[in-house]
């Protein structure tokens, strides 16, 4: 029974190294340093294969219902993730699209860099709410409950 509740929370622990790693480590180190576009690159690139490994580890059933629907519930947090991903590439966009009809270059930089800082909100907010909630779900993974 102790090892079904390590293998429930560990949907959790991926979700949350996922958010520590690729969300807020690297793109603070991308911040930082001179390499802002490999950095972020490689955050983008490394979330993804993350959930995907928990979207296949959702779908792959274990054979124990504790287990099964922790890995669904760290599922559900990654599809709030990527909700988070699409709305900044759409703030994105229309900042982009809004930064072309400029004419003078300077302008176009201005607009381009607040439009970024502007499209990183959803994708905090939503990773810090999804930190609060994966820890309160792998607590009760490792008790073994299931999840609410």
């Amino acid at each position: 029974m102790k090892s079904d509740q390590i293998r429930a929370g560990a949907a959790h622990e991926r979700v949350m190294m996922n958010l520590a790693v690729f969300n807020l480590l690297l793109p603070a180190a991308a911040l930082s340093s001179g390499y802002v576009n490999i950095f972020l690159t490689i955050a983008l690139i490394g979330s993804a294969v993350m959930i995907f490994l928990i979207a296949r580890n959702a779908r792959n059933s274990t054979g124990v219902a504790l287990i099964d629907e922790h890995w669904k519930l760290a599922w559900k947090r990654c599809r709030f993730l990527l909700i988070s991903y699409s709305a900044a590439t759409v703030i994105m966009l229309v900042g982009w699209l809004i930064a072309s009809m400029q004419t003078d270059y300077n302008m176009f930089s201005i607009i381009l860099v607040v439009f970024t800082r502007i499209a990183a909100v959803p994708i905090v907010l939503m990773v810090l709410a999804l930190f609060v909630m994966s820890t309160t779900s792998l607590s009760r993974a490792r008790q073994g409950e299931f999840p609410a």
